[in-house]
C-alpha cells in the first residue's frame, strides 16, 4: 500500500480560493482531476512513482493543505506544482490598486479581492487545454481533454489515468478524437515542442514566437498558455471573445486593435485584469464561466 502523507503551504491573504475552484472545476480533464466544493483532487507521477494529491484550503489557518499517496521525497516537487497551480505566495494588493484605478475594472476588482490567476500543474497540460479548446466552449475542451487521455495516457486504476506525456501524445493515434485534421497536427507538434524543449520552453523571452512558429497556434492561444504557465503577469488572450464583449457596448463588441488598445492601459498586469473580467463578465451575465473562444488570425 502507498503510503501517506501530507504538508501545507502559507496563502497570502486575501484569497479567493472558491474562484480558483470554480475556474478548475469547469476544466477539470476527466479521469484525471475532480473538483469537489471544497477540494482539487489528482492522479500525477513523479519519478515514475503514481500519486493521489488533493488540495484543501484551510481559511483560518491561510494554508493549503495537501494530502497526497507516495514518497515523501516527492514533496518538494509536488510542492512547487501546487505554487504554479494556486499561486498562494502572491500579495494581490499591488494589482489590485493598480488594475482599481480604472473606473471601468474597478467594480470587478472590488467583487473578488484575492482573485488569482489560475495556473496549471504543469505547462503541457495547459497548452494542449488551449489548442483543444480553441473556437468551441469550455465543455466542449474539457470532453476532448478526456479522449485524448484515454488515447495517450496511463491507466492508473479504475476510472483513473495520468495525463499523457509530450512522447506519449507525438505517438498516439489520434484520429479518433473527432477534431478536424488540422487540429491535430497542431496537437502533435506542439507535443513534439514540448518533448523536445521541455517545460523550461515557457520560460524563455522569445516564449511567445517559438509558440507562433507552430502551425495553428495564434495569439490568443499563446497568450492563454502564458497566462496561466509563466511568471509573467502581462501576458493575455489577445482578442479573446470575451473580452471583447464585456468591454463593448451592448450588442456591438470590441474590434481585436479597440480590444489591444483598451488592455495596453492594464500593463503589466494584463493577466489579472483578463481573470478579474472574464469572472466579473460571468456573474454578471448570471453564467458558470466565460465561454471563451479563439479567434485566430493565423
Amino acid at each position: 500500500m502507498a503510503s501517506k502523507h501530507s504538508f501545507a503551504v502559507p496563502v497570502h491573504q486575501p484569497f479567493d480560493w472558491e474562484s480558483l475552484l470554480a475556474f478548475l472545476r469547469l476544466r477539470a480533464t476527466p479521469g484525471v482531476e475532480s473538483v469537489t466544493e471544497s477540494a482539487y483532487i489528482r492522479t500525477a507521477c513523479s519519478r515514475s512513482r503514481l500519486q493521489a494529491v488533493s488540495v484543501r484550503y484551510h481559511q483560518e489557518k491561510s494554508l493549503l493543505h495537501v494530502d497526497y499517496t507516495g514518497d515523501s521525497a516527492d514533496q518538494a516537487e509536488l510542492e512547487q506544482r501546487v505554487r504554479h497551480l494556486f499561486k498562494p505566495e502572491v500579495n494581490t494588493s499591488a494589482i489590485e490598486e493598480f488594475l482599481s484605478r480604472d473606473p471601468w475594472l474597478r467594480g470587478f476588482v472590488r467583487q473578488r479581492p484575492g482573485l488569482r490567476v489560475p495556473g496549471g500543474w504543469c505547462g503541457f497540460e495547459v497548452a494542449i487545454r488551449a489548442v483543444l479548446g480553441q473556437q468551441i466552449s469550455v465543455a466542449a475542451a474539457t470532453t476532448l481533454m478526456g479522449r485524448l487521455v484515454r488515447l495517450a495516457g496511463s491507466k492508473a486504476g479504475e476510472g483513473e489515468w495520468l495525463f499523457p506525456t509530450p512522447m506519449q501524445v507525438c505517438s498516439a493515434d489520434l484520429s479518433c478524437m473527432g477534431i478536424p485534421g488540422k487540429r491535430r497536427e497542431t496537437v502533435k507538434a506542439l507535443a513534439a515542442f514540448f518533448a523536445e524543449q521541455d517545460e523550461r520552453c515557457l520560460l524563455q523571452p522569445d516564449a511567445v514566437e517559438r509558440l507562433l512558429q507552430i502551425g495553428g497556434i495564434g495569439r490568443w492561444t499563446a497568450g492563454y498558455i502564458l497566462m496561466r504557465s509563466s511568471a509573467d503577469s502581462d501576458q493575455w488572450p489577445e482578442g479573446d471573445l470575451v473580452l471583447r464583449k464585456a468591454l463593448g457596448a451592448a450588442d456591438n463588441m470590441l474590434s481585436h486593435s479597440e480590444l489591444a488598445a483598451r488592455f495596453s492601459r492594464w500593463s503589466p498586469y494584463r493577466s489579472y485584469a483578463t481573470i478579474h473580467i472574464w469572472r466579473g463578465y460571468a456573474s454578471s451575465t448570471n453564467a458558470a464561466a466565460p465561454d471563451a473562444r479563439d479567434r485566430r488570425s493565423n
